[in-house]
């Protein structure tokens, strides 16, 4: 069986969770870690157990060790690198959001095709059970016609340096958490908004701390949701249909990093728990890239799929901005 050999570019807090996940991974292993920082990535591989590690992201690309890379960079970098990874013959799986325009997304879908190579972006929750049973039981019709979205996603930032707050890197709760829920609406609407509207509370340097976006598709589906630094920890997702409503109480971060899962069926005021299995969803968006290169399967989140999200998201940006 053969085994895929990754490189994380980024060794951050969210790295570690694929660390994990290829812990207990048969087909896949860790090999090597890369940081601008040669101790910072000495002393990631040494805690964790890595083989190898680089002093800059070329290095690593240019290891005839690697199959594929893991970026968690901030989110400005992550087209670059993703380009870049892909040119020297790597496989991609970057953490969100892929890009920051359109264009970029682009650039990677014509870097994948040149190199023959598979990029993805690394929407975790897109791979847990719970949002595979929500999107089954919306699209067997037990809601009824579906009339509404709404989704939440926030929580309190307070570190004044982190790069999520910085407007040069990306910064901002709209593409930190705020693409959360705008992409399973647009997942489960299977269809592109053709309206949106959205207001922001922005900070002194323009980026917004608490943002508020709606979503209108072609077939009469609306979708609300809100994201933000300033609030506590907040996580739900409802879909509203004429005949019933379900609700998951941790869609995005569940058990084992939150919460455990609960998905619950309302048919007028009859609940109904939806018994759903809690596993690791990183792992799961590991196996699934996994499979794309050695098995041939599409990858649950194609490149498609990511640019319809970007593009969205640009647009409330837009939006929110325009609106004061």
């Amino acid at each position: 069986m053969a085994v895929l050999r990754w490189g994380i570019i980024g060794p951050g807090r969210i790295s570690t969770r694929i660390v994990r996940a290829l812990a207990s991974s048969s087909r896949g292993t860790l090999a090597a870690v890369a940081s601008r920082d040669a101790d910072r990535a000495a002393a990631y591989a040494s805690r964790h157990g890595v083989g190898r590690s680089f002093g800059s992201y070329d290095e690593l690309l240019a290891s005839s060790e690697i199959d594929v890379v893991y970026i968690a960079l901030p989110n400005h970098l992550h087209a670059q690198w993703t380009i870049r990874a892909l040119e020297a013959g790597k496989h991609v799986l970057c953490e969100k959001p892929l890009a920051l325009t359109v264009e970029d997304v682009d650039a990677i879908q014509a870097a994948a095709r040149m190199t023959g190579r598979i990029a993805v972006e690394a929407f975790m929750y897109l791979h847990h059970p719970q949002i595979l049973r929500a999107l089954e039981v919306a699209g067997d019709g037990l809601l009824g016609p579906l009339e509404l979205i709404l989704g939440t996603f926030s929580f309190l930032l307070s570190t004044p340096d982190d790069p999520r707050i910085d407007p040069a890197m990306g910064g901002g709760s709209l593409w930190d958490v705020g693409c959360y829920p705008v992409s399973f609406a647009r997942r489960l609407a299977g269809e592109e908004p053709d309206r949106v509207a959205a207001f922001a509370r922005l900070d002194e340097r323009g980026v917004d701390r608490t943002f508020i976006g709606q979503l209108h598709f072609p077939s009469g589906l609306l979708a609300q949701f809100d994201s933000g630094f300033r609030a506590s920890d907040r996580e739900s997702f409802e879909i509203v249909g004429q005949a019933g409503r379900l609700v998951l109480d941790s869609p995005f971060v569940p058990a084992p990093d939150g919460p455990r899962p609960v998905v619950t069926l309302w048919r007028g005021r009859v609940r109904e728990q939806i018994t759903v299995p809690s596993m690791d969803q990183y792992r799961a968006e590991v196996e699934d890239l996994t499979g794309a290169i050695l098995d041939g399967t599409p990858p649950r989140v194609s490149l498609d799929f990511s640019r319809g999200t970007i593009a969205t998201l640009v647009d409330l940006d837009l939006a929110a901005r325009s609106t004061g």
